[in-house]
């Protein structure tokens, strides 16, 4: 475990930006406790009027950082709102701080709706310049800290996983600011976090971005052509853990999209890569459905390893119908494995922004 002495120094200082999909250890403040950065006035907030953590003393108030396309925040959701629903009553303050990882989730009328779709009751503050994360040098999604009654930062947690250990901890901080407190009843007790990290989970291809500002992994020989419609040629084959354009495409850079000046050539992401599971962040361009097409190793998904958001039509194609820009479920093989994935359409107007995975550890959730 890494052990920081202060909020703005150690770990927090030049930590590069991404989304963890392995837990990492509670990271807790040794030493004096250090008082937590306040929000800004001018944010916007949904499911709550405007709250300063100044007003949130005597409050033990838990902040995570999130963003809706992000199926490591995704996972997390049903333990914040246990704990909400639980420990709200007895001094617990949740609040969710939605720093936006693309610009298009910039659109506070999607948070909305994610915020409803995931079933979220917490406050939330919309971050769109990162003004709160960068107060807190954040690293990355999702984070949590944990701060006492006094405002003061206990721990800070990078990735998902260790509830258990959360929970404990903030038990200890609602009795520290209320002695009289119990948590003898059983609703109170807490389950060992069945989330087992370890030598046994298998490493996947890592998250693979599709735009130029991140476009670490992609394969196509000369790299990528920046806001302006080009033909791509993908390599054959395409190499493990990386991902190729075929056909038309215009990189932006957050990701790519397809255009209607290319007529009905078929454009296509083929990816090549090692996991049990893949989601890929997506959607239409304007909102009105687009179909993209996919296909694992030459052949359209079989049922057993279609992802929740895959359908099929009545020859037996397997299928996406993207709307709003969002986290996709595509594939849910039985077991860890190496695969070609394509995705493959002939409609104008589709976004793609990029792809994250799930080794053999990752934990069932409801996807919505």
């Amino acid at each position: 475990m890494r052990r920081i002495a202060a909020l703005l120094c150690g770990i927090l200082l030049g930590t590069a930006v991404f989304a963890v999909s392995a837990s990492y250890a509670v990271v807790k403040i040794e030493g004096p406790r250090i008082p937590a950065p306040n929000f800004p006035t001018a944010k916007i907030w949904i499911n709550s009027k405007p709250l300063t953590l100044k007003q949130l003393r005597g409050k033990v108030v838990l902040i995570d950082f999130w963003d809706y396309t992000c199926i490591n925040c995704i996972r997390t959701f049903p333990h914040l709102e246990r704990w909400y629903r639980l420990y709200g009553p007895l001094g617990l303050v949740i609040i969710g701080v939605h720093t936006p990882e693309f610009d298009f989730a910039k659109n506070v009328n999607l948070v909305r709706d994610a915020v409803k779709r995931f079933g979220i009751t917490y406050p939330v503050a919309i971050d769109n310049d990162g003004e709160i994360w960068d107060a807190f040098h954040n690293p990355g999604w999702p984070t949590e800290y944990l701060l006492d009654s006094k405002g003061r930062v206990v721990e800070r947690h990078l990735g998902e996983g260790d509830y258990d250990l959360t929970e404990m901890l903030i038990q200890s901080l609602l009795k520290e600011a209320n002695p009289s407190l119990s948590f003898k009843a059983a609703k109170y007790r807490v389950a060992e976090d069945e989330q087992q990290y370890g030598g046994a989970c298998l490493r996947t291809t890592r998250e693979t971005y599709l735009g130029t500002l991140r476009s670490l992994n992609i394969s196509n020989k000369g790299g990528l052509v920046k806001d302006k419609l080009h033909v791509y040629v993908a390599p054959r084959p395409v190499p493990l853990d990386t991902a190729a354009l075929e056909g038309p495409w215009t990189v932006h850079g957050d990701g790519i999209h397809t255009d209607a000046s290319a007529g009905k050539s078929d454009s296509e992401v083929l990816l090549h890569y090692r996991a049990k599971s893949v989601y890929m962040v997506a959607g239409s361009d304007n909102g009105t459905p687009r179909r993209v097409y996919i296909t694992q190793d030459g052949k359209p998904l079989a049922q057993s390893a279609r992802g929740l958001d895959v359908k099929a039509d009545a020859s037996g194609k397997t299928y996406l119908e993207l709307g709003q820009r969002r986290m996709y479920y595509v594939v849910n093989n039985r077991d860890f494995g190496k695969h070609l994935l394509t995705v493959s359409t002939t409609d104008s107007g589709v976004g793609l922004y990029s792809f994250t995975f799930g080794n053999n550890c990752e934990p069932d959730f409801a996807h919505k």
